[in-house]
């Protein structure tokens, strides 16, 4: 079924609503607060089925440049509408979308994005773009350009899969970024069973968490899956984590429930904290 995938059909499948976002939250490892949530693309297709979103978007990223436009005009849009939506019963967090390295190398990425933060009225520190280490970076002066210009305006920058490409360091000085998320493969070699292998990634991880923490950089830690590599990120300083042992990908009725279950029971515990002292005091 892969291989009949074109760029015929990715086009379709946006221009008949084929495809929807589901959403990944972020958790701050001091406070347990949701702090964010990642957009990611699903594709159920009535002739294709469901189709692989790795897959599709390896696809879309060598198709046409007008085909990868349409894709984030309709990615950003859907995600500024959802944060609007949030916004009437009191949501506010920051949205983040993988945007191409393709795109974010053209200025009409960055006109696309002013346009719909001026049109949505939305503040910037809504939303958020994470950049994924790519060699398809060819350009470095003009993903600066758009980079650096998205940042003045106060939109949020993440670097993602960070420590997977040879390059890191050079997208870290080079690129502007609020954070930068360690890539699940390290997160999951800190509690594996190959000593040599825990130790060494410990040791980088380490050197990371510290030279971000200079560079007043956040860092998350991706794939978290288990309890054991939540004690360690803890342990080595993460800012945050994310993956399956927090929540999976979810439609957005299961995160917005998940979202207004945390805030009323943070709220009642809050009250609850109050009265004991106001009790007290008395």
């Amino acid at each position: 079924m892969k291989s009949d995938i074109t760029a015929q059909h990715i086009e379709d499948a946006i221009d008949k609503g084929e495809m929807v976002l589901h959403y990944q939250p972020l958790s701050n490892l001091t406070s347990g607060e949701i702090t964010g949530l990642e957009a990611l693309v699903r594709w159920h297709s009535p002739k294709l089925g469901q189709v692989d979103t790795a897959h599709f978007i390896k696809i879309l990223e060598h198709s046409d440049i007008s085909l990868i436009a349409k894709f984030h005009r309709w990615v950003t849009i859907t995600a500024f509408e959802q944060i609007l939506t949030w916004q009437e019963v009191g949501i506010s967090l920051t949205v983040y979308l993988n945007f191409s390295a393709r795109y974010l190398q053209e200025r009409d990425c960055l006109n696309l994005i002013k346009s719909l933060v001026q049109d949505y009225k939305i503040s910037p520190s809504w939303f958020g773009i994470e950049v994924t280490e790519s060699h398809s970076i060819q350009d470095m002066k003009a993903i600066q350009f758009v980079l650096t210009n998205l940042h003045s305006m106060g939109i949020m920058i993440s670097l993602d899969d960070f420590c997977t490409s040879y390059c890191s360091l050079e997208y870290l000085s080079d690129l502007p970024a609020h954070t930068i998320k360690i890539d699940r493969s390290f997160t999951q070699g800190l509690t594996c069973d190959n000593f040599q292998r825990q130790n060494s990634i410990n040791i980088i991880v380490e050197s990371i968490i510290e030279m971000a923490f200079k560079l007043g950089i956040e860092v998350v830690a991706e794939g978290v899956e288990t309890l054991k590599q939540l004690e360690k990120v803890t342990f080595l300083g993460f800012d945050s984590y994310q993956g399956y042992l927090l929540c999976p990908p979810v439609p957005v009725e299961l995160i917005t429930q998940m979202i207004l279950r945390e805030r009323s029971r943070r709220d009642s515990y809050t009250s609850s904290s109050e009265s004991m002292w106001q009790a007290i005091a008395a």
